[in-house]
């Protein structure tokens, strides 16, 4: 368990370290993807979880 959690956190340090190279290389780019691109993908996301939610439930339930 312990090994699973230390690749976890590798993969998450190797992320965050890219990130920031993107966020200093490309401020402008990086703002749209935080500000912009995030709320659009977490909407996006939550829109299709409740479909894949909500549409059987009202199959089986007429």
């Amino acid at each position: 368990m312990m090994h699973m959690m230390g690749r976890i956190h590798k993969i998450e340090r190797k992320f965050n370290a890219k990130a920031e190279r993107l966020a200093y290389r490309h401020p402008v780019w990086s703002f749209l993807m935080v500000f912009v691109g995030m709320p659009i993908f977490v909407l996006a996301a939550v829109c299709i979880g409740t479909v894949l939610i909500v549409f059987p439930t009202a199959f089986l339930f007429g």
